[in-house]
């Protein structure tokens, strides 16, 4: 994968160019971007009639290509299959919808892949890391739940972070526009220190997520962070003290839950942790099914947790 060296050629067909960003090649991605831009951006703009939500459309058509390339399954097909993920976030526009990415796109990977996965296969994960470092923290960690985390309406945004729907709005339309700005202007300037520091924190914190899962200790984990951080919960409670955090999984643990690792994802001082709780067979509803913890802060600097808990499901006979 060419992180580090010199953009493709732009004489390069648009298959050519598809099939070097499905192998992980983000230049390539970024030339094919750009050179469909002005189309994608002239049909936005007749299909919303504003400047404004055509650029919109176009950035959110952008982000789309970074998580799903990776399944368009002719290559030579790109330039349609962008087209028509266009005119699907200009529908929904039209319809008033805004705050659930498309659900459906032609020739896509496969649903049971995560965002992540498809991320961590075309090797783009670093390219998308560089960029969401030019954004500043709030922006930064909304960006990140909303694109490439499992919560990706606006309502549960918000709740992770415990701000209002609206500051959610506010800070993805900022993020939208800069983030794909950011991508196009990033290719081949990633630093392989920064690149490497990345991963070894999300292996530490994976790692330590696993010690929780398959053996029952949760020391590790909490010890990652301060003793007086402050932990957001949902509902606008926020408690002081890592031994809070440390007394929930420590009560879960005793009731024979387990948390199994799902995703975790940093970045300059954000990490996002999402994992699944795993309820014993004889309280199966002990927990609901998931959690998220986005901290922000890194080790001793780390200043405050947001704990989110997934809504749980229907249960037989409730109204």
């Amino acid at each position: 994968m060419r992180m580090g060296g010199p953009m493709p050629s732009r004489s390069l067909s648009d298959a050519e160019l598809a099939i070097a960003a499905r192998a992980g090649d983000a230049a390539a991605l970024a030339v094919l971007l750009e050179r469909h831009r002005p189309r994608l951006f002239a049909t936005a703009l007749r299909q919303l009639g504003y400047r404004a939500d055509a650029e919109d459309a176009v950035q959110e058509t952008c982000l789309i290509a970074l998580r799903y390339v990776g399944g368009v399954r002719d290559p030579d097909a790109i330039a349609g299959w962008l087209i028509t993920v266009l005119r699907r976030i200009c529908l929904q526009y039209r319809r008033g919808r805004r705050e659930v990415l498309t659900e459906v796109f032609p020739e896509a990977a496969d649903d049971r892949e995560t965002p992540e996965d498809r991320i961590e296969r075309l090797e783009l994960r670093e390219w998308i890391h560089h960029a969401l470092e030019r954004l500043p923290e709030s922006l930064r960690v909304t960006a990140m739940l909303r694109y490439f985390g499992s919560y990706d309406s606006y309502d549960e945004v918000a709740a992770i972070l415990g701000i209002p729907i609206g500051t959610v709005r506010s800070r993805l339309s900022e993020a939208k526009v800069k983030l794909a700005d950011a991508l196009l202007a990033s290719a081949g300037l990633i630093d392989d220190d920064r690149r490497a520091v990345a991963r070894d924190r999300e292996r530490l914190w994976t790692e330590l997520l696993l010690d929780i899962y398959r053996r029952g200790s949760s020391s590790g984990f909490v010890a990652q962070l301060p003793a007086d951080v402050l932990i957001a919960k949902a509902g606008g409670t926020v408690l002081q003290g890592r031994k809070h955090l440390a007394a929930e999984i420590e009560a879960d643990l005793a009731a024979g839950v387990r948390m199994r690792p799902e995703r975790v994802m940093t970045n300059d001082g954000i990490a996002i942790i999402e994992g699944r709780f795993v309820n014993p067979p004889e309280d199966p509803h002990h927990c609901p099914p998931g959690i998220a913890l986005v901290v922000l802060g890194t080790g001793e600097r780390a200043s405050r947790v947001h704990l989110h808990l997934a809504p749980r499901p229907p249960r037989a006979g409730d109204e």
